[in-house]
């Protein structure tokens, strides 16, 4: 198993996860955000990571937290086997690590790809 795929196993064992959109609808525009971005914002980028082939794309919180009422800062992105719609992932991982700072991935084969916001 990848590093990557290991550490992620590890952080789905420990966070609550859940579909994004799922999540963004049940949790309505005053709860349901990605950080700091605005409802409309979140749904957004999870539309952007389906559109550019993430085959689930899942809101990641604490155990403890009910996801309806709370923000996320993180989205888990399993990746699909096809080499064009993951490179436009990682793309998208870029831009995202550009904006917050965080260490940009590689594809090495990995199932999983965070996009984390802190």
């Amino acid at each position: 198993m990848h590093p990557y795929d290991e550490a992620v196993e590890w952080i789905k064992s420990q966070k609550q996860l859940e579909e994004a959109r799922d999540w963004l609808e049940t949790a309505g525009k005053d709860y349901g955000v990605i950080h700091e971005l605005s409802h409309e914002q979140s749904l957004d980028v999870v539309e952007e990571a389906y559109m550019r082939g993430a085959k689930i794309v899942e809101v990641v919180g604490e155990l403890s937290d009910s996801l309806i009422d709370c923000s996320v800062d993180m989205l888990l992105l399993t990746l699909p086997k096809e080499t064009e719609a993951r490179a436009r992932l990682f793309e998208l991982e870029a831009k995202v690590a550009d904006m917050t700072g965080f260490e940009i991935s590689v594809d090495e084969g990995q199932n999983y790809i965070l996009l984390r916001w802190t």
